[in-house]
């Protein structure tokens, strides 16, 4: 009894599979052309500016990792040759917290902006990425208080294209 279950039970997967068409793999289009992944790396992607905001706020607002961090903000004038990064830490806040802060949302910024477009490389611990090889780094560092009363900012610099220059705040 249970050989003759077995066999029905083989019988109809035999069936079910040769009633089937896979497409799952290589699906066809309604014309029966088959497609496949598009693995081609694009030149002059349209980078959705505010899917990098969210994102660049998801990972460097994180406050176990980022403590000091209170938003950083930033403008992309491409065009221009230029990047507005606003770095905004919590008040009170040290110089040398400020500091490290502000070059984090800088190679946040980049390092968001490569996982859109491939063509720009990440930033490491000597550079601080493929975005700014073309475009110098408008930096402003605020305390959250300024920057909630559009006040003056803590610290700025421009950093020329294409060259690494820490940030160092002086203490006050």
């Amino acid at each position: 009894m249970k050989i003759r279950h077995l066999l029905f039970a083989a019988g109809c997967a035999a069936l079910l599979c040769g009633c089937t068409k896979s497409n799952i793999v290589t699906p066809e289009t309604e014309a029966g052309e088959t497609l496949a992944p598009d693995f081609n790396l694009y030149a002059y992607v349209e980078i959705d500016e505010d899917q990098l905001h969210e994102d660049v706020d998801d990972i460097y607002l994180d406050e176990e990792e980022y403590p000091m961090a209170y938003a950083i903000d930033f403008g992309l004038h491409l065009d221009d040759g230029y990047v507005d990064v606003i770095a905004v830490v919590k008040d009170g806040t040290s110089a040398e917290d400020a500091s490290e802060f502000a070059m984090v949302a800088i190679k946040g910024v980049n390092d968001e902006y490569a996982m859109q477009d491939f063509n720009y490389g990440s930033s490491d611990e000597t550079m601080y990425g493929g975005l700014y090889q073309d475009n110098e780094i408008h930096l402003k560092v605020y305390t959250a208080s300024e920057y909630e009363n559009d006040g003056d900012p803590w610290y700025e610099m421009t950093i020329p294209e294409d060259e690494y220059i820490l940030v160092e705040i002086p203490e006050d």
